[in-house]
């Protein structure tokens, strides 16, 4: 069944359905923006930004194509915005100006995706024929792959103040406060290889490996952030699978999904039965939560996990205060011209994998006289992989 018959048929039904929306579902594969929304339907409103920023692109506008089917096996619109990896180049410089067109995704080889490289893991090994070899491919050895996509106003705001090199993050702090315009999005995906019997189940994606051949992956996470409130809205889903999955360390926190489930208990772990997912690999993915705030009314820390993303550190993990230790910092004596590399909170406190929860504190930030300061980043961790700016490579041209 076509997406938009399944829609169709889905209105029909919706008369003996006990469902009352908080959001247009009219045109689904539009981004909603309703802040109201956002902030007091939180579980509708990651629904209704999964299935627009799932909608297959158009690979010439990069937006969704309201004359697609939603589920056909096509690149999505987060596929067709700008990829991190692009951004933030080696050298600091400026990226270049949006585009229409071209090769929309970016060819899925290793230059798409964080994968350690080879000078950073000179000593590594892996059997191969009974024998252990150096890795040749790091992107062959890598069990997932990650990769983070930013949007267009993402994209033209770090560009138009040369966010995308360290050397414009500390002039841009040293001019006032960095904020993000309302409507940028930002999503961090994590895929794994699987096999053709498993393809129906999963968005795909045929990688080319550094010999040549071609290695299928279905997406197995989705992390979503959109500035649509102050302190953003956060979102994150998982396949169905992954608690299964030989190597996973299972969801270790209870799932949150008040539209899927309705009256049932909010971990039911379905799926909106009433938005199209239907006859698509998308049903097989499910919301872990979202998150509009730092604590519960009772005061207790808001925890959000993926087990894909936050592996190692479920029981810990907040997006929001995660995301709210982004930020840039240098010792007040060089803040201008300090070498090597930014200064960047951690993510962990202290020597374990644990995570940073509940409400951001102010002694993260200004410390005492004469040590590193920091200044936040609006949430924004992918910033953090900025480069010093090469001598030689231009700043940013109109």
């Amino acid at each position: 069944m076509s997406s938009k018959r399944g829609w169709l048929l889905g209105a029909l039904l919706l008369g003996s359905m006990p469902r009352v929306d908080a959001l247009d579902w009219r045109t689904p594969w539009s981004e909603p923006k309703d802040w109201a929304a956002a902030r007091d339907h939180g579980d509708e409103y990651a629904w209704r930004l999964f299935i627009a920023l799932n909608w297959p692109a158009d690979p010439i506008a990069r937006r969704a194509d309201p004359a697609a089917h939603f589920g056909d096996d096509k690149p999505v619109v987060w596929e067709s915005w700008q990829n991190a990896a692009a951004v933030y180049r080696a050298d600091g410089a400026d990226p270049g100006a949006w585009t229409q067109g071209g090769t929309i995704p970016l060819p899925a080889t290793r230059e798409r995706f964080e994968t350690a490289s080879l000078k950073d893991l000179p000593n590594a090994r892996h059997v191969e024929n009974g024998v252990m070899v150096p890795w040749v491919d790091p992107l062959e050895s890598a069990k997932r792959l990650t990769e983070i996509r930013m949007n267009r106003a993402a994209y033209e705001y770090i560009r138009a103040r040369e966010l995308y090199s360290i050397d414009g993050q500390l002039r841009a702090v040293a001019a006032g406060a960095v904020r993000f315009p309302y409507g940028v999005k930002e999503v961090k995906a994590k895929w794994r290889p699987i096999s053709a019997a498993e393809r129906a189940r999963y968005h795909t994606l045929n990688v080319t490996l550094a010999d040549g051949t071609q290695r299928l992956y279905g997406l197995t996470a989705l992390h979503i952030a959109s500035k649509d409130l102050p302190n953003w809205f956060w979102a994150t889903f998982e396949h169905v699978d992954n608690p299964a999955l030989p190597d996973s360390e299972h969801w270790q926190l209870a799932s949150h999904d008040e539209f899927a489930c309705g009256g049932r208990a909010a971990d039911c772990n379905r799926y909106p039965p009433h938005i199209g997912l239907e006859d698509t690999a998308w049903q097989y993915y499910r919301l872990r939560g979202s998150l509009t705030s730092f604590t519960e009314p009772n005061g207790a820390p808001r925890l959000l996990a993926n087990s894909e993303l936050e592996t190692g550190f479920q029981r810990t993990a907040s997006c929001i205060t995660c995301h709210a230790r982004a930020s840039i910092g240098w010792h007040p004596a060089t803040r201008d011209h300090a070498a090597g590399e930014a200064l960047r909170l951690p993510i962990f406190d202290g020597a374990g994998r644990r995570g940073f929860t509940g409400t951001p504190q102010p002694e993260w930030f200004a410390t005492k006289a004469g040590d590193a300061r920091f200044e936040p980043l609006d949430f924004v961790w992918s910033l953090s992989k900025a480069q010093r700016r090469d001598a030689h490579s231009p700043r940013s041209m109109p």
